[in-house]
């Protein structure tokens, strides 16, 4: 059971990171496709030493390495375009979605079969992940929307990852999983070049900061879950996708609303109510 405390780790890293990613967003970097490629330059400066030190070689298997390189760029992409898109009292809660996702997976690819008590907990995680975007406006524009769109789409690309990581890490070894999947993610992200080049010639140096912070607290996130996700995928999603930032990102509200969000009272409490079912819900299915 090691890997329970390797996703724990994950989680609240990620959910460090992503709160000062968020900040960075909002008053540093408002270029997405500028914070995606510090995003993969800095992740693969991290990892590079740490991979050197201990022993890092070539894949055994290099197309389980760039299949998982390529859901990697692609659910990394979308995640950056989403976390500048929505809120992330939205988007960490949208990340239990990847359970039943996962499970679904299973029964199309694989012919697993679920009972009604599991069918329940999945449509309930759904109805969750629709309820936790209401806004003030309390209407169905703000619940179905393009933004939540890109939301699911992120969350169904990083079920494709999360079982990369897996495939990947039975014909790899730890190092060689971690080390090459980033380094040909950024060697893809500089296709975007075109869409952030002026930007990253007019920026200054001192507002790449909480870009960097984030980017290393992301990293330590990454490698934390693929050590979990290599041992088990859906207890170790379960946990990781804890919507921790939740209650940091409300407490913010109230004391510093320009920071990050501000909303009422009746939108934070449905939110919340609404994250709590779902990661129950999430447990209950990754039994």
């Amino acid at each position: 059971m090691s890997f329970v405390w390797f996703a724990w780790g994950s989680s609240i890293v990620y959910a460090i990171g992503a709160i000062i990613g968020k900040i960075a967003t909002r008053h540093h970097i408002a270029n997405p496709w500028l914070y995606n490629f510090i995003w993969w330059l800095g992740t693969a400066i991290c990892i590079i030493p740490f991979a050197l030190a201990n022993g890092v070689g070539l894949p055994q298997d290099w197309g389980s390495i760039l299949w998982l390189s390529l859901a990697n760029i692609v659910s990394g992409t979308l995640f950056v375009l989403a976390f500048y898109a929505i809120d992330i009292t939205v988007l960490a809660p949208l990340g239990n979605l990847r359970t039943p996702l996962a499970a679904l997976t299973g029964v199309v690819l694989l012919g697993e079969t679920l009972g009604a008590v599991q069918w329940a907990l999945i449509g309930i995680i759904f109805v969750g992940g629709l309820l936790i975007n209401l806004d003030e406006r309390m209407s169905l524009g703000s619940v179905i929307n393009k933004k939540i769109g890109l939301g699911l789409v992120w969350v169904v690309s990083s079920v494709w990852f999360n079982a990369s990581i897996k495939y990947a890490s039975a014909h790899n070894g730890f190092w060689e999983v971690s080390l090459w999947s980033n380094v040909i993610a950024l060697l893809l992200s500089m296709a975007t070049l075109p869409w952030f080049s002026q930007d990253l010639l007019r920026t200054p140096m001192r507002k790449y900061g909480g870009v960097i912070v984030s980017t290393v607290l992301f990293t330590v996130g990454l490698l934390l879950s693929v050590r979990a996700l290599s041992e088990n995928v859906s207890i170790s999603l379960a946990i990781i996708s804890l919507p921790i930032t939740m209650p940091i990102t409300i407490a913010l509200s109230r004391f510093a609303p320009q920071l990050l969000e501000k909303h009422t009272a009746k939108v934070y409490a449905i939110r919340v109510a609404s994250a709590a079912v779902m990661v129950a819900a999430a447990l209950g299915l990754s039994k």
